[in-house]
C-alpha cells in the first residue's frame, strides 16, 4: 500500500491524531510568529530612541576646515565611536562624505603624518612618482626587490610624490631602508 494512502487510512481511523498534528503545527507556527513580532518590537523600540551626532555638511577632505551640523539619529543607525561634540582645533584624518556621521577614527589627534596613523604603528615616507592622488586610509602592501616587506600598511598622508604609510613597528626599519635605497614600491590591494 502507498505511504500516502496508509497515512490517510490511519488518520481516518484516528481523528484525534489528525487534530493533534494540526494543533502541534499551529503551536509551532504561533511560537515562530510570536518570536518574530517580539524581535520587530525590539527593533522598533531601538529606532525610537535617538542620539545627537555630528554629520558633515559637505564633503570634507583631510586637512580642510571642518563643517558639521548636529543631527538626531536613531540609536540603531549610530556607528560605534560617533562624535557628539568637537573641541577645536580639529583636523580630519580621512575623507568624510556629505551626510556621513563623524567618528573618532575620522578626527586627527595632532598634526603631521604620524597623527593620522593607528596607535601601535610607525610611519615611513616612500617616494613614488607613480603614486599621486592616493586616497588616505587605503590599505597597501610594501614590496622591495621582489619581496613583500610590509604585509599590511595604510596610507596616512601624501605630499606630492611622497606617500606616508603606517606599518607595524617590526617592519618599519626594513621599509625605511628600502625607501632610502629607492627600491620600495606600493602594492595596492583590492
Amino acid at each position: 500500500m502507498h505511504v500516502v494512502a496508509r497515512a490517510r487510512l490511519v488518520l481516518a481511523r484516528r481523528p484525534w491524531l489528525y487534530w493533534a498534528i494540526v494543533g502541534a503545527l499551529a503551536a509551532v507556527l504561533t511560537t515562530g510568529v510570536h518570536h518574530r513580532l517580539a524581535a520587530l518590537e525590539r527593533a522598533r523600540h531601538d529606532w525610537g530612541v535617538t542620539r545627537s551626532v555630528l554629520v558633515a555638511e559637505r564633503t570634507l577632505e583631510p586637512g580642510a576646515a571642518v563643517a558639521v551640523r548636529t543631527v538626531d539619529f536613531p540609536v540603531a543607525l549610530v556607528p560605534p565611536g560617533a562624535v557628539s561634540a568637537l573641541e577645536p582645533p580639529v583636523e580630519l584624518r580621512q575623507r568624510v562624505g556629505e551626510g556621513e556621521v563623524l567618528t573618532e577614527l575620522d578626527i586627527d589627534a595632532g598634526s603631521g603624518p604620524a597623527a593620522r596613523a593607528a596607535p601601535g604603528t610607525v610611519v615611513v615616507a616612500l617616494s613614488d612618482p607613480l603614486s599621486r592622488n592616493v586616497d588616505i586610509g587605503l590599505s597597501v602592501q610594501v614590496a622591495a626587490d621582489g619581496l613583500i616587506i610590509a604585509e599590511s600598511a595604510t596610507v596616512v598622508d601624501t605630499i606630492d610624490d611622497v606617500v606616508f604609510v603606517a606599518v607595524a613597528p617590526s617592519e618599519g626599519p626594513t621599509v625605511a631602508a628600502a625607501a632610502q635605497q629607492g627600491t620600495a614600491a606600493l602594492l595596492y590591494l583590492p
